[in-house]
């Protein structure tokens, strides 16, 4: 399920007021932290020594770019800390591991490792400046033996292939077990980005199931109903229409479905896409 969120520029002073409520900008240390939920953009202007502190929920990360600039040259003026203070190790692009399977043209962005981040000015910028603060999901190269990871839909969720044949609940268990879910795909974007990464050669599990109740199929992941009006990819003739059929579970790929849905008997063997969402 790929997400989209809104952005909410600010023009600082000492105190602002945004969209998500009260953010402080001083050149004392010891504010208490703004946490990021949906995403945050500041923009200056900036003196010397003012620090930001941000936080998140404790089992995700902050993720740093610039709305159209660089992070790199960012970085001659700001010092972004993973940590809850001044004194906590640099977030530096060249520590940053690249994920192989990322999509390419994302903006560059700074990853903390953990949930909390401070972020001190050195001097003022030359030029207006918009940071841009956003919970993201942590992303590993891998979550178990011949799985790839990747970002490769946007710069805070994650996906990883499990390239494991497994029946569709114990897939779902694999991606609990890593704290991400089987995947839902809610539009022809993410679906189209996932499957240009990974191709549909092989089948891949998915969350949609009619289990619940027969013909009515939902994201099981996001408990969505797969209604009139949402987005749909079914093979032709498919799903199949009748009562008390075994075929209850879908997924996409292979000799037979290609790169559309197909509807299969659960205890099938197949891999799997899981995904983590900010």
């Amino acid at each position: 399920m790929a997400k989209t969120l809104p952005i909410c520029i600010f023009i600082l002073s000492v105190v602002s007021r945004s969209c998500y409520g009260t953010m402080l900008a001083t050149e004392e240390y010891g504010w208490r932290p703004v946490f990021v939920d949906n995403e945050v953009v500041i923009g200056g202007p900036f003196g010397e020594n003012f620090i930001w502190q941000f936080e998140t929920q404790e089992d995700r990360i902050l993720a740093f770019n610039i709305l159209d600039g660089n992070i790199k040259e960012a970085q001659d003026f700001l010092s972004i800390h993973d940590g809850a203070d001044i004194y906590s190790p640099n977030v530096l692009l060249g520590n940053d591991d690249i994920i192989q399977f990322s999509r390419k043209g994302l903006s560059e962005t700074l990853y903390t490792t953990t949930s909390k981040a401070t972020v001190q000015f050195a001097k003022t910028p030359i030029s207006h400046l918009k940071l841009r603060i956003q919970k993201a999901a942590n992303c590993s190269y891998n979550i178990k033996p011949e799985t790839q990871c990747g970002r490769m839909v946007d710069e805070v969720s994650c996906y990883c292939a499990i390239f494991t044949n497994e029946n569709q609940t114990d897939q779902t268990m694999s991606c609990l077990d890593n704290g991400m879910k089987l995947v839902s795909f809610e539009s022809e974007e993410e679906e189209e980005l996932v499957h240009r990464t990974w191709s549909t050669q092989i089948p891949f599990w998915t969350s949609l199931t009619d289990t619940r109740r027969d013909g009515s199929w939902l994201w099981e992941s996001t408990m969505t109903p797969l209604s009139n009006g949402n987005y749909t990819n079914w093979f032709p003739g498919r799903p199949l229409i009748q009562e008390s059929d075994q075929f209850n579970c879908m997924l996409y790929g292979g000799s037979t479905y290609l790169s559309f849905w197909g509807d299969v008997n659960c205890s099938a063997l197949a891999n799997a896409i899981c995904e983590a969402q900010p």
